[in-house]
């Protein structure tokens, strides 16, 4: 999609100011440290079920309520602190959710962030942005061995869909559309 600043873009991007921003700078760019893999993977669980870019009007709100996605520092949530977390408005206030980023945080306190590059693997070999949106939403192979090696870690509320996600975010699968400015050589997103 061609947009006012003569960019093209992924047709979701334009959506709102969050999703502008999320789409330029951080969707399928690599972390750089172990809170960025957390991140990616707690954002991907809050996701789950509804529209694709919704998730980054909470990034602020969720990156406060988890401490920066600390995975140690997650950890300690209580329950007492769940409670509350249930009655702020800035993030996706979904007891299910909130538990498993939190159960998670626990299983994955350690992990480095070659920890996690190694969990996600490499971009498969000659991979290609797609061209549609269906085409980048189709589940992966990749996603199927990640969602399994997440369960093996005592990991919840990571399944295939979750997974994919997970590594479109971080950049391990081509996130971005053929058409958009954010595909091509040198780029995060373009495999």
């Amino acid at each position: 999609m061609l947009c006012g600043d003569g960019l093209r873009r992924c047709p979701w991007a334009p959506t709102g100011p969050a999703a502008l921003e999320e789409h330029d700078h951080r969707w399928g760019a690599p972390p750089v440290d172990s809170p960025g893999w957390f991140e990616a993977l707690s954002l991907e669980i809050f996701q789950a079920g509804l529209a694709r870019w919704s998730i980054a009007q909470r990034r602020d709100g969720l990156r406060r309520a988890f401490r920066g996605f600390v995975a140690g520092d997650v950890a300690e949530l209580t329950e007492d602190a769940v409670d509350e977390l249930l009655l702020d408005p800035a993030i996706i206030r979904n007891r299910v959710k909130i538990e498993a980023v939190v159960h998670n945080a626990r299983a994955c306190a350690g992990l480095a962030p070659a920890d996690w590059a190694e969990l996600a693997g490499e971009p498969p070999a000659g991979a290609q942005p797609p061209g549609t949106v269906l085409e980048l939403t189709r589940r992966s192979p990749e996603a199927e061995r990640l969602a399994a090696r997440l369960k093996d870690l005592g990991l919840v509320f990571v399944g295939r869909t979750t997974a994919h996600g997970f590594l479109l975010r971080t950049g391990v699968l081509p996130g971005h559309l053929a058409q958009c400015f954010r595909t091509g050589p040198g780029t995060a997103g373009s495999g």
